[in-house]
């Protein structure tokens, strides 16, 4: 993350994820892009100018994963895109935006979060995967 700056002022494509799903590996992700790139702002101190930084969550990582139809908007692209509240970039990272609109091919989507409880058997599901990879996992020898 200490080299982003020097990357992108080098000509390097910079793409910035996470493990942003609420895994074994991540217990806390939500799948929010937004949240992704205020962390990545604060830890790689990604700061004016701001205009090119979304990017790196957005179309920047799109090509590199090679699918040039996503992270942007355009005539006869999907029309699925996340609309703000704030006025700049510093509004945009600086408060949580729950109250977001969300489009799905041009149409606003429910984004209501589920009662965790609801979540339940996706959870147990996942454990049952965890648990049976740890009793596949071969013996160590020692």
């Amino acid at each position: 993350m200490t080299v982003l700056h020097e990357l992108k002022a080098a000509g390097i494509p910079v793409a910035v994820a996470s493990d942003n799903c609420r895994d074994p590996f991540y217990g806390f992700g939500d799948h929010d892009v937004l949240e992704v790139l205020n962390m990545a702002a604060r830890i790689a101190h990604l700061d004016r100018p701001w205009e090119n930084w979304p990017r790196t969550v957005t179309t920047t990582a799109a090509d590199l994963m090679g699918l040039p139809n996503l992270g942007r908007i355009g005539v006869g692209l999907p029309t699925d895109l996340i609309l703000f509240k704030a006025r700049n970039f510093s509004e945009l990272l600086s408060r949580s935006q729950r109250d977001r609109t969300v489009l799905r091919q041009g149409r606003a989507i429910d984004t209501t979060l589920p009662d965790y409880r609801e979540l339940d058997d996706l959870l147990h599901e996942n454990s049952a995967v965890e648990t049976a990879s740890i009793q596949t996992k071969p013996a160590s020898a020692g």
